[in-house]
């Protein structure tokens, strides 16, 4: 049986360049993987079938899985078992990484003896942050999601995800948001990412896609609010629900004892070891 960690990942910034002639938009994200993840196990079988703890429509590991079978020419199936950690919809990579171990699993359960940078191609035809979730390594992800530039971890002793149950459209945040002009901002602040300048990146850091997120979908403001109460400095995640906060020993008692005052579910993690 081969096993593989599907790693959720976070955007410490993220800006939107532009809509492309293509139908994607421009971006420009600072991405790491943290230690929450989907598990995956793999064995052979006859075809390609998946069981999960909980029901997904759509089910993209078995999307990635036929089509890693047609491009290899495989006459092997695969049993593929899936435990659910990432939460759905909520800005954490859950479905890329899923994919994105999937390819990593069969490679290894077929015997194909491909490295990373052979599925590449394949990764980014099934989503556009799966190419990073293959790699599972902090970067700089710039155009659609398909160039990738390796970058220092950064120096993040616990995250706290604040989740709610609200289940976010990509697609939907994607189709309403637009944006007029591009500043220098992104820049800036990669610059001080560089520069290990983390105090101020953190300062200064932000996501382009809340605003439309939150126009999308109203009742998360609700959950945004309690967010910036609690850290001036908290963030969302991608274009999903997932608000985060980063602690270090200093603050993080005074973070938990008021996150004890509200009725928001939280999970602590950190980032991939």
């Amino acid at each position: 049986m081969i096993k593989e960690f599907a790693h959720a990942k976070i955007n410490l910034a993220l800006d939107v360049v532009r809509k492309r002639k293509d139908g994607y938009h421009e971006l420009q994200m600072i991405m790491v993987p943290i230690d929450l993840f989907d598990t995956l196990e793999f064995e052979l079988a006859d075809k390609i079938t998946v069981e999960s703890d909980i029901t997904i429509e759509n089910n993209a590991v078995i999307e990635a899985a036929k089509l890693m079978q047609k491009r290899f020419n495989i006459n092997k199936g695969a049993k593929i078992k899936l435990s659910k950690k990432i939460p759905i919809g909520a800005g954490l990579g859950g479905g890329s990484a899923d994919i994105a171990a999937t390819l990593r699993g069969l490679n290894q359960l077929w015997e194909l003896n491909l490295e990373l940078e052979d599925l590449e191609e394949l990764a980014l035809e099934l989503g556009s942050d799966t190419l990073f979730c293959l790699h599972n390594k902090p970067a700089l992800v710039y155009g659609r999601g398909e160039n990738l530039l390796f970058i220092d971890t950064p120096k993040i002793e616990s995250i706290y995800l604040l989740i709610s149950d609200i289940n976010v459209s990509t697609a939907n945040v994607f189709k309403n948001h637009k944006e007029k002009y591009k500043s220098k901002q992104f820049d800036k602040l990669f610059r001080d990412y560089l520069n290990q300048k983390y105090d101020r990146f953190f300062k200064k850091t932000y996501n382009k896609l809340t605003k439309t997120t939150l126009k999308c979908y109203p009742a998360l403001k609700s959950a945004y609010r309690i967010a910036k109460k609690l850290d001036s400095n908290a963030l969302m995640s991608g274009s999903g629900s997932t608000f985060y906060i980063l602690t270090n020993q200093q603050n993080e008692k005074v973070l938990v004892d008021n996150l004890k005052k509200y009725s928001i579910r939280h999970l602590k993690t950190g980032l991939k070891a």
